[in-house]
């Protein structure tokens, strides 16, 4: 998720990729490191992220897809997620949409995935808990990550400070969440400077009682 310094998520074109290389490199990790990794629509349209990132002999399998949709729409033809047959993963779908099948959701799926229906997204999250699944890495877009907030989801974040300059009235303008969040404090750990890149790492200082939904 790019946001500018004006709390608005933002890119003048279509071009998505601003960081550099070492930015691909730690999100590379991250997702390595990751069970699940949770993405919108839009997030999975554009960025057509390629999940085969554990290539070490011996490693786990890759980290599961989460793709979460307010629309039954048909998902963008080609992307690279199910260029390996070997990852399987799940859609999930407001329970407002309208009614659809997962081959007309995804007409590209070749193989078993899993189409599951949420009230918002604890519902998600219990789920995968639920299923041993601990470490979910969410990659947005920024309406997503906004509701994970809003439920105090979100143990820790990444941010990356990148030294760029765009505006104008063409701008693809949103927010994070049209809803108030709560306040909420992280903490810094760790803060680490390469180029002209700043990258951050921040954790949630008091951990509250969990607002999980129990899976029913």
């Amino acid at each position: 998720m790019a946001m500018t310094l004006d709390g608005h998520v933002a890119h003048p074109t279509e071009a998505w990729n601003f960081g550099s290389s070492e930015d691909r490199r730690r999100m590379d990790r991250l997702r390595e490191w990751a069970d699940c990794l949770i993405v919108s629509r839009k997030t999975l349209e554009h960025d057509n992220m390629d999940l085969r990132v554990r290539t070490k002999p011996h490693s786990r399998s890759h980290p599961r897809p989460v793709i979460v949709l307010n629309s039954a729409e048909p998902l963008k033809a080609g992307l690279k997620v199910l260029q390996h047959s070997k990852i399987e993963g799940e859609v999930w779908i407001s329970e407002t949409a309208k009614s659809a099948t997962l081959a007309e959701i995804w007409p590209d799926l070749t193989h078993p995935w899993q189409l599951n229906r949420y009230k918002d997204v604890r519902d998600i999250v219990a789920s995968l808990y639920g299923r041993g699944f601990q470490k979910l890495l969410l990659e947005g877009g920024p309406s997503l990550n906004g509701r994970f907030f809003f439920h105090s989801l979100v143990d820790e974040f990444f941010l990356t400070l990148l030294p760029l300059l765009w505006g104008g009235k063409t701008t693809d303008r949103s927010v994070v969440s049209e809803n108030s969040l709560p306040l909420e404090r992280f903490r810094l750990r760790r803060a680490e400077k390469r180029g002209d890149e700043m990258f951050f790492r921040y954790v949630r200082r008091q951990r509250p009682t969990p607002k999980v939904k129990p899976v029913s």
